[in-house]
């Protein structure tokens, strides 16, 4: 099943990459995307229900989704109703980099985001960003080899901020390196004085260190904050049955949340906990999910919660005559929660 659980495990994943990445197409891409055989065309209609009747009362958000015929996403719009701006576009290219994304009301089309790429990285030659006419930000980025050496940040034309990035010999990144060209000595809160007053600005951390090991079928890769005593560490684990990852933030050794994801081909769990002294669980969500249903657990010491909450969301499901799902509707308690819809366009025979 192609685009199985995909935002999913990008999401997971996107620590891995080699840099920040300024348009992150995880964060775009409909979840609803999975499907069988050769697709044109996936139209996504997220229906509100009207809870005292189980009606459905409007169409709430509208995905329309293309594909190139090896199955990667060629374009996207999105339109959601709770925003005056009607409809949005994302343009893919052949392998499945962002170039661009505008806006369209009917009337004007403004492209506020473009992205251009010389080679087969996934990271951009450059960004550019268009807020207004008075302010675009441009992102360039430094390659040796295919690995990004240095990002450069401009604003309307003037370099702010870079960063250099430094990999082990398996082209793993170890450094993160922060530079802003106005906070030489790397202060997380700049004051300034001019003539219209203080100017306040706030900066990153200036170096993150990466550090990589491997425990038997465990990935661990601990990453590390110097300046201000953090720590992340994540562990993962991948078999032909399922996938593992866990994520552990210190602060000064004291950890603070954890969260593990695991997932298999038909099913996902997704845990959080919130620690106290000596390791102790203070709070915790807890989600399983399957196509049948959604199980959502709680509880917490902040809110006094005594006693875990559970929230159970049953699945209905309704397939077309190539067992690609057409529809979703999700129940609790016995009560329509919402509908998801889709409309599928098949590559001609």
């Amino acid at each position: 099943m192609k685009k199985l659980y995909l935002f999913i495990v990008l999401l997971i994943n996107s620590f891995i990459f080699s840099q920040e990445r300024n348009i992150k197409k995880e964060m775009l891409l409909p979840r609803d995307i999975d499907y069988k055989g050769c697709v044109k065309k996936i139209t996504i209609k997220t229906l509100r229900i009207e809870r005292m009747t189980s009606k459905t009362d409007s169409v709430r958000t509208v995905s329309e989704v293309y594909f190139f015929k090896n199955g990667k996403v060629q374009s996207l719009n999105l339109y959601d109703k709770a925003s005056k701006d009607s409809w949005r576009k994302v343009e893919f290219d052949a392998l499945e980099r962002i170039t661009a994304i505008s806006r369209n009301n009917g009337l004007l089309k403004f492209d506020f985001i473009n992205q251009y790429y010389s080679g087969n990285s996934e990271y951009p030659d450059s960004t550019k960003i268009f807020s207004d006419e008075n302010y675009k930000e441009k992102y360039i980025n430094r390659f040796f080899k295919n690995l990004v050496m240095k990002q450069e940040r401009y604003v309307n034309d003037t370099l702010k901020d870079f960063r250099v990035y430094r990999y082990n010999n398996q082209n793993q990144l170890i450094e993160d390196l922060y530079h802003n060209t106005e906070n030489e000595k790397g202060e997380t809160l700049v004051t300034s004085e001019s003539n219209k007053g203080y100017k306040m600005s706030f900066y990153p951390e200036k170096q993150t260190l990466y550090e990589y090991k491997k425990d038997k079928d465990t990935t661990i890769v601990t990453k590390i904050s110097p300046r201000y005593s953090l720590k992340e560490v994540t562990k993962m684990l991948k078999n032909n049955q399922f996938e593992l990852n866990i994520i552990e933030k210190y602060d000064k050794d004291f950890l603070e949340r954890s969260e593990a994801t695991w997932t298999s081909k038909d099913s996902m769990s997704y845990y959080v906990y919130f620690y106290g002294p000596k390791k102790k669980i203070r709070d915790y969500y807890k989600t399983f999910k399957n196509s049948e249903k959604i199980v959502y657990k709680s509880k917490s010491d902040f809110y006094n919660e005594t006693e875990e909450k559970v929230v159970t969301t049953t699945i209905e499901t309704v397939f077309d005559k190539y067992k690609n799902w057409i529809k979703k509707t999700y129940f609790r308690e016995g009560r329509v929660e919402s509908s998801i819809e889709r409309e599928i366009e098949y590559c001609s025979k």
